[in-house]
């Protein structure tokens, strides 16, 4: 096996993607199930829209 410098394992990178933490993943998830839950709504709206089925205001 070859033999490393030390001053070449500290510019080794690698395993990870930089810039890419646990938290941002996170939001990101957490927006994308907002957008999710967001369509479920319109959708159920505008199908009781058209269904006719709305609870009167009255």
């Amino acid at each position: 096996m070859k033999k490393i410098k030390e001053e070449k394992m500290n510019e080794i990178m690698g395993g990870q993607i930089e810039n890419v933490t646990g938290p941002i993943i996170n939001a990101i998830v957490n927006v994308v199930n907002l957008l999710k839950d967001a369509g479920y709504s319109i959708g159920s709206g505008i199908r009781r829209i058209a269904e006719n089925n709305i609870c009167p205001l009255e």
